[in-house]
């Protein structure tokens, strides 16, 4: 009984709790970004690791200013736990750690049979976690930090925590009810976590091969599957959730890749995939017209398309744009078309379901989501670009990442030739002055749009009539008309 109380936070001590997790995640971020922070025998600070405790809290704080629902005990100690996985270098401890969190995740799943077939899944890659780190920590890589700590990664542990990064991109619920809490639902958030043990297997030993092929082909499936169930779902609630998903699908799709630029899609795609999973949710409330947000003159869907990936500069649209540059760059065109096309249908679903009045969060996440594709160059430069030079020695070199900071982004390969840029800052810059010239010269020209143009050609109810009494006979003849009467 203990146990599956509820334990409610107020939602300002929510807000505050999240506020210094991500005060504390930024520092830690700033303090580690030249080089890693050893602290034996437990700590291990790197750039990897801050930025996921990053997107934890900064996903956490979303949560807390957009969502009325109160957070349960399991979510704010699910995120207490996950940062101490993310910044330890003790195997055992991310085994014990992730075993926690995936029973807090399966613990309010307990009522009926479909629920209990979902939480397999967790289980499951909790178990798979378990043997591909256990065998990693029995042959000599008790810290993954240690010096021969490389010779302990083989295919066997590779195999075992690649299953256990991809069970969780599966439907937490085939067959989600309307019942479930919204509290419940708010540990979903952190699907994104079980990345890390697998993008962690980077600081051990470059890849091979097989373990990218592996990878892409597991990320690339997942990318197909989601996408089209997204597109075919019965309910809202499912296409939505498998659109969330997707988003995780694109980001272990650009870990496979093994280069910087895929490290660099792949992490930003969870920055996007936990925007999504707050602000774009099955049970969005409509705000009446009236409503302050529905500013005149600018669609009621327009925050939908924001987030959408269908609008270009948004934050689901560089995800995709990032990930099919670095399969190009990489070589692997095959994965920049299945990239494309899963993004195409994935929009879709989106913006069929689109409310007639977008919300107050959906508002303020479109806003985010246009915010955090135009500044995707200082994103990247700031929380991703230190873990790809910090990761350097696992990463090959086909495909990397060259940032503009106030400019753009650019991909280019083995060759550094560029294979693809985007000017986001640029280009919104350059819109901003257009628009700003465009209006200036509008005033100083005094131009002014006549009212009655459209009125002139335009044939008026008169002859309107007259066309349809020709046209139809039984509406009566045409009244007779002076030869000299005009007919345009």
């Amino acid at each position: 009984m203990l146990i599956s109380r509820t334990v409610r936070v107020q939602p300002v001590a929510s807000v505050a709790a999240a506020l210094i997790g991500v005060i504390g995640t930024l520092a830690l971020v700033w303090a580690v970004r030249r080089e890693p922070l050893a602290l034996p025998p437990l700590a291990y600070l790197d750039a990897l690791g801050a930025f996921f405790a990053l997107a934890t809290w900064s996903g956490a704080l979303l949560w807390s200013l957009l969502r009325a629902t109160a957070q349960t005990w399991r979510f704010w100690l699910t995120a207490l736990l996950l940062t101490v996985a993310f910044l330890t270098s003790l195997t055992p401890l991310v085994i014990a750690v992730y075993a926690l969190v995936g029973l807090l995740t399966v613990l309010p799943v307990r009522r009926t049979a479909v629920t209990r077939r979902a939480a397999a899944y967790p289980l499951l890659a909790v178990a798979a976690l378990a043997v591909g780190y256990g065998a990693l920590a029995l042959r000599g890589g008790l810290r993954f930090d240690a010096p021969l700590a490389g010779a302990a990664l083989d295919s066997f542990v590779f195999w075992f925590v690649l299953l256990a990064a991809t069970l969780p991109i599966l439907p937490f619920d085939l067959h989600p009810t309307d019942t479930d809490d919204a509290r419940e639902r708010s540990l979903r958030l952190f699907a994104f976590a079980w990345l890390y043990p697998l993008a962690r297997l980077y600081t051990l030993s470059p890849w091979n091969e097989g373990w990218s092929f592996a990878t892409l082909i597991a990320g690339g499936g997942a990318l197909l599957w989601l996408s089209s169930g997204a597109l075919t779902g019965d309910t809202r609630r499912i296409r939505i959730e498998r659109n969330h998903r997707r988003l995780i699908a694109v980001a272990l799709t650009g870990i496979g890749l093994s280069s910087g630029a895929g490290l660099a899609a792949g992490c930003y795609a969870v920055l996007v995939y936990t925007l999504l999973a707050v602000v774009e949710d099955d049970d969005t409330p409509t705000l009446p017209e009236h409503s302050p947000l529905s500013a005149p003159g600018i669609p009621p869907s327009a925050p939908v398309w924001l987030i959408s990936g269908a609008i270009p500069l948004t934050a689901p649209f560089i995800a995709t744009w990032m990930l099919i540059g670095a399969g190009a760059a990489g070589g692997v065109t095959i994965l920049a078309a299945v990239a494309w096309f899963t993004a195409l249908i994935g929009a879709l679903p989106v913006v069929i379901d689109a409310p007639a009045v977008a919300s107050r969060r959906l508002w303020i996440g479109g806003g985010i989501s246009l915010a955090l594709g135009v500044a995707s160059p200082l994103v990247v430069h700031l929380f991703i670009q230190p873990i790809i030079e910090q990761l350097q020695g696992g990463l090959s070199v086909y495909g990397d990442i060259n940032v503009w900071t106030w400019v753009g982004l650019a991909m280019v390969n083995s060759a550094r030739t560029g294979i693809t840029a985007l000017p986001t800052i640029g280009a919104a810059g350059l819109m901003i002055v257009l628009s700003a010239l465009v209006y200036l010269l509008a005033r100083l020209l005094g131009v002014t749009l006549p009212a009655t143009a459209v009125s002139v050609d335009s044939p008026s109810y008169d002859d309107v009539v007259h066309y349809l009494r020709r046209a139809v006979p039984w509406l009566g003849e045409p009244a007779a008309k002076a030869s000299d009467h005009d007919t345009r």
